[in-house]
């Protein structure tokens, strides 16, 4: 309580009116909703001071705003989640003749995925706003030259191997997409080798954008182990998206989306020659990764980063050119949804790879995905 006399004093009515005109206030002090922390670290102590008690108070408001959405989103989904559950468990027990014939599960995995949606916007949970720098090797001109040629050396390698193996370019075969696969790493690993081995870090944040920030790349180990979270997280949404396109798909009369939206798992289920299913699994989960994350998260978006476009921008257009790229082993009926997955998926990985300034991060979330997916496949 303060001191003085007792008409200087604040009394319960008058702290409850000004927190209220606060939070009416809030979103012209402080339009993107930060906690009082993250607003405040960024200033110097003398300006922290000065913040008079009104802004204090929005201050507050801003916070308590935060963490009542987080609250609202949360307390839904498990409420909705724990309702399903419910309906599950009596269509188990129940009377045969009332009972539900098919599982839940599909739906209580939409209402995880639509809720964590909804918590990343309500959230802004996405924002770029205190990145650390990311650090790359190319200028804007290199990486979009290092891009091109990852491109198209992934080709000629492929075509190589396969024809000193006496393979046809049009075979389909397990051991004819493995040997390509092994050919276009081998090649675009030699070029990623010798080029970023030569080339001296720079830093990819253009001068001309605004609020650069000073804060150093985060640590190979920490950015690996927060790729892999990002994405056990951000699995549930892309398994939502990915089931709502397929239902608006097949509601307009579309063909019924296959399980497995990728042509490997068709090969993989066909062939019987295990040595070719474990030389496939290990391009997958991680030759593939590697290759494809330097070729668009890291050239390409650093790229197009470099060239003077905002951070989401780049992450946007990379994410296009990443979902158009897979095409070609997308499943006839699986297209629609398997282009909305990969789109959402390329979304993450390029804002991985400028909230933590290293590749490792996109890389890690990347394999980690196809894994997933491979367990899945197994399993089912």
């Amino acid at each position: 309580m303060a001191t003085g006399s007792k008409s200087s004093r604040m009394t319960p009515a008058d702290g409850l009116l000004r927190l209220t005109s606060a939070i009416s206030r809030v979103r012209e002090v402080f339009p993107w909703s930060k906690t009082a922390w993250k607003k405040l670290r960024v200033l110097p102590s003398s300006d922290i001071r000065s913040r008079s008690s009104s802004n204090g108070t929005a201050i507050f408001a801003a916070a308590t705003s935060l963490r009542l959405r987080r609250t609202i989103v949360l307390s839904t989904s498990v409420i909705v989640a724990l309702g399903i559950l419910a309906t599950e468990s009596r269509s188990e027990v129940g009377d045969p003749s009332t009972a539900v014939p098919t599982s839940n599960w599909p739906i209580i995995l939409l209402a995880l995925g639509a809720a964590n949606i909804v918590w990343v916007v309500a959230t802004r949970a996405m924002r770029l706003t205190h990145a650390p720098v990311t650090v790359w090797k190319l200028n804007a001109g290199g990486s979009f030259l290092l891009f091109v040629g990852l491109y198209f050396i992934g080709s000629l390698g492929s075509t190589a191997l396969s024809a000193v193996c006496g393979l046809l370019p049009s075979d389909d075969s397990m051991k004819a997409k493995v040997i390509a696969g092994f050919g276009a790493f081998i090649v675009q690993a030699l070029l990623l080798f010798f080029t970023l081995r030569r080339s001296k870090s720079i830093s990819i944040d253009p001068p001309v954008l605004s609020t650069p920030t000073t804060a150093a790349p985060w640590g190979i180990l920490r950015s690996i182990l927060f790729g892999a979270f990002i994405l056990l997280i951000a699995w549930f949404p892309l398994a939502t998206v990915s089931s709502i396109v397929a239902s608006i798909q097949v509601y307009f009369g579309g063909l019924e989306p296959p399980v497995e939206g990728h042509t490997t798992f068709d090969l993989l289920r066909n062939s019987p020659d295990m040595m070719l299913k474990s030389a496939m699994v290990v391009i997958v989960i991680l030759c593939a990764p590697i290759t494809e994350e330097f070729t668009f998260r890291g050239a390409l978006q650093m790229g197009i980063r470099g060239s003077g476009f905002s951070p989401w921008w780049a992450i946007i257009i990379t994410s296009a050119f990443f979902a158009a790229f897979h095409i070609p082993v997308l499943a006839a009926g699986a297209m629609a949804s398997g282009l909305a997955t990969l789109f959402l998926l390329a979304l993450i990985l390029g804002w991985l790879m400028q909230r933590t300034g290293r590749i490792a991060a996109p890389i890690a979330a990347h394999s980690l995905f196809n894994l997933v997916n491979l367990i899945f496949f197994w399993i089912g």
